[in-house]
């Protein structure tokens, strides 16, 4: 959402860049300085989206934004995006484990790999435990509705609106009385990249490992030398605590890549059904643009997600250092 506004020319989102989450803390300057933008610009659209709003469970939590809200904008609109909730728990599962496989010293420290700490859920006891993974949004949709008027919260649905944004900024417009012509129209959607590989390390404290990629094409990781596998980046740590290590190997093996599609229907029947039943109820004519996905009979195809592909450049050069090294020391 955040990259579909931001390129219509007279939307503007936070100078911070996307999830700024304004309104989840108190701040010590006002909402309209946040943006870029003449604070009389009436035909202005400043926005911003965050999934930081609706990943706490806390009631109060969520009143407390609410005030924030309405202490900081004069008749704000709110639009919830909508997404088949399974599938979107799993993408945010699968987005979940890339902190702690974070690559790049230049880009992470130690501390922020939590590879100190590594995460030990599965996919299933995440979805249960977590608010960031199995997010239940119905009560939380109607603190806004009750806060601010149906009139004012709207919804997009991820699977029908993005493949028509012409037609849902349309709608925007119409609903909320803004001037801002669409200049992005009849343009393709833009994407963002994701990482697909699931992430892994590789670690033996006494022995070299082959590595081995799809292709059939291997090379050999060094004993003592920790690898960080991630399609978003790469990285050999030398110097790894050897009990850190074993801990995040040990930590890994819990990730779960592997969904069938008849799990998926039970978990959407078990941990689901009823918060979108109780969803669907905001979901009234005029709250949407186009036409509401049939998430109650939806189609579950199974999945599974491969190992990120390791980088052989990055483990021959490991390999030909240690070679170096040796042979300094005869």
């Amino acid at each position: 959402m955040h990259f579909m506004f931001v390129n219509i020319k007279g939307c503007h989102g936070p100078r911070h860049g996307k999830e700024y989450s304004f309104f989840a803390k108190d701040r010590d300057f006002p909402y309209e300085s946040n943006f870029d933008v003449d604070g009389d610009d009436a035909d202005a659209l400043r926005f911003e989206f965050s999934p930081c709003y609706t990943t706490v469970t806390a009631p109060s939590w969520h009143k407390t934004v609410v005030e924030r809200i309405r202490n900081s904008v004069d008749n704000p609109f709110v639009v919830f995006t909508i997404r088949e909730p399974v599938s979107r728990s799993i993408s945010a599962y699968r987005h979940f484990l890339h902190p702690y496989s974070r690559f790049g010293k230049k880009r992470h420290f130690a501390e922020d790999r939590c590879l100190s700490d590594p995460y030990r859920r599965t996919f299933d006891q995440a979805v249960r435990s977590d608010q960031l993974v199995g997010c239940h949004l119905s009560d939380i949709v109607g603190l806004y509705v009750d806060s601010f008027g149906k009139d004012n919260v709207m919804f997009f649905f991820l699977e029908e609106d993005a493949a028509s944004f012409d037609r849902f900024y349309d709608f925007i417009l119409d609903r909320t009385g803004f001037h801002v012509p669409n200049t992005r129209r009849g343009a393709e959607i833009s994407k963002v990249s994701e990482s697909r590989g699931h992430p892994g390390y590789y670690y033996s404290p006494d022995h070299d490992i082959c590595i081995r990629n799809r292709e059939g094409r291997d090379a050999y990781l060094p004993a003592g030398q920790f690898y960080i596998c991630n399609e978003r980046g790469h990285e050999i740590i030398s110097d790894m605590d050897p009990e850190v290590a074993a801990s995040c190997m040990d930590a890994q093996k819990l990730w779960t890549r592997e969904f069938s599609a008849a799990y998926q229907s039970d978990i959407f029947d078990e941990l689901f059904r009823e918060d979108f039943q109780k969803l669907s109820d905001y979901w009234v004519p005029g709250s949407y643009a186009g036409a509401v996905p049939d998430y109650f009979n939806w189609s579950y195809r199974d999945k599974v997600f491969p190992y990120a592909e390791p980088d052989f450049d990055l483990l021959n050069d490991a390999s030909t250092e240690l070679k170096k090294a040796s042979l300094s020391d005869m």
